[in-house]
């Protein structure tokens, strides 16, 4: 997994560190409360709107990943590489996978005169173990 850090010119702060510490010590997916949860415990002065905007810094580096398939987003660390997440209905376990449906860059210039930047797919369903 990547090391979490944060967009370039972005001030380190206590109460990020604590986010940070936090999402690195999650395992699977959490939500924004149980996230502030955690890092409170490291951080008590931390405030829940420093905790959305620090989850949302590390969105845009790509550290982390909103899954919206419920009733409110849930997240999950990612890595570096090219993935997409089987997301289980039953249970909620998040499954990364290297399979991907998007078409090819060149495909999707060609088709539609569109130059693409990136893509997201997530794949909602039951996981081995609840399907069992």
């Amino acid at each position: 997994m990547n090391e979490l850090r944060l967009p370039d010119g972005v001030r380190m702060t206590s109460q990020r560190r604590a986010v940070l510490q936090a999402v690195a010590a999650a395992r699977g997916s959490f939500t924004v409360a149980e996230l502030h949860e955690r890092a409170r415990a490291r951080e008590p002065r931390l405030g829940l709107a420093t905790t959305y905007r620090t989850l949302d810094l590390l969105r845009q580096t790509g550290a982390v990943h909103a899954l919206h398939g419920g009733e409110r987003p849930v997240y999950v660390r990612c890595g570096p590489r090219h993935h997409h997440h089987l997301v289980c209905t039953s249970c909620g376990a998040v499954e990364d996978t290297d399979l991907c449906a998007a078409p090819p860059e060149a495909e999707v210039r060609r088709r539609h005169g569109f130059q693409p930047s990136a893509h997201e797919v997530d794949i909602y369903g039951t996981c081995r173990r609840c399907a069992a």
